[in-house]
């Protein structure tokens, strides 16, 4: 399920949840299932062998299946939206500021949802859950190189094989996501780099909200974009190996409801006006979920790139 379709449908709330959607892409794409309670236990991908040979006459060997459960803990994100009444009494339109404020906010929680699905660590904040970069399993990351690879623009032979050793990478991550990735997120500026050096593979559409959408053979190219403090979401200042702080990583990923990456939540975005509480009138907007890896091959990770 999507999550405007699992949050309440009333109008308000509708509105905020369309605003976090215009700044937070990576919702598009999610897929929440309805949790009930603050726990759950989720099957993870099935143990058991996918079947051998065996002689005439002869049985199988035991092929005893051991469940494995993710346990998600759902984590709260959200805050209080507070306009002073003082602005009533002066003649302004309270219920248009609060309006304005509100949806301020709704694209502000958007952006720090998509800073945390990519960084959230629970290690820096118990409060918070654990990114994409934190749960990909290390069978799922592909390193560029020791020390970093450059993808250098220009036509010489070192840049060519440079460009072309990263298109290798970049389908291999594709593929290391268990029936094919279907979408990669990448920072705008490794797109651009993406699209200058392969532009024959690169399709654009544009999107409900207007934005234009690239397409890496086919597979949808999601940018990172950047938090509520303008800061990149997927940063070019990850270090590999002696590089220096200049890295980045681009992730492949497969979403879906209560399988491979997927998201719990209980009432999706929850939007309270708790009218006038002492000097403020005052919004309370809360989103309960975290990220659960129902299937470890659903992600991927690639990093050690370099745009310079």
């Amino acid at each position: 399920m999507k999550l405007q379709q699992i949050s309440a449908s009333d109008p308000v709330t509708s509105q905020v949840v369309m605003k976090m959607y215009e700044n937070a892409s990576v919702l598009k794409y999610a897929e929440f299932y309805r949790m009930i309670g603050n726990a759950d236990y989720v099957r993870k991908n099935a143990s058991a062998s996918g079947g051998k040979f065996r002689a005439l006459n002869s049985n199988y060997p035991a092929n005893v299946v051991s469940p494995s459960f993710a346990n998600p803990t759902l984590k709260i994100l959200g805050d209080k939206v507070e306009v002073d009444k003082a602005h009533e009494r002066r003649g302004i339109d309270i219920s248009s500021v609060r309006a304005t404020e509100l949806l301020s906010f709704a694209g502000n929680l958007g952006r720090q949802f998509q800073n945390y699905f990519f960084n959230g660590n629970s290690q820096d904040n118990s409060d918070s859950f654990d990114g994409l970069k934190y749960i990909v399993p290390g069978s799922q990351k592909i390193t560029a190189s020791a020390n970093g690879h450059a993808v250098d623009l220009g036509n010489s032979d070192t840049a060519k094989k440079k460009q072309q050793q990263f298109l290798e990478m970049l389908d291999d991550l594709i593929g290391k996501v268990l029936g094919g990735a279907q979408v990669l997120f990448m920072d705008v500026k490794t797109l651009s780099r993406l699209s200058s050096i392969a532009r024959e593979y690169i399709t654009t559409t544009v999107d409900e909200f207007g934005t234009p959408i690239s397409y890496y053979n086919q597979i949808p190219v999601v940018v990172g974009g950047y938090d509520n403090a303008g800061n990149r979401v997927l940063p070019h200042d990850e270090v590999v190996g002696s590089s220096g702080a200049v890295c980045t990583s681009i992730y492949a990923a497969r979403f879906g409801e209560r399988m491979d990456l997927t998201l719990p939540t209980n009432i999706g975005v929850e939007v309270v006006d708790l009218n006038l509480v002492g000097v403020h009138y005052v919004h309370g907007i809360e989103f309960d979920t975290t990220l659960v890896l129902a299937n470890n091959k659903a992600v991927a990770r690639l990093e050690g790139i370099i745009i310079s």
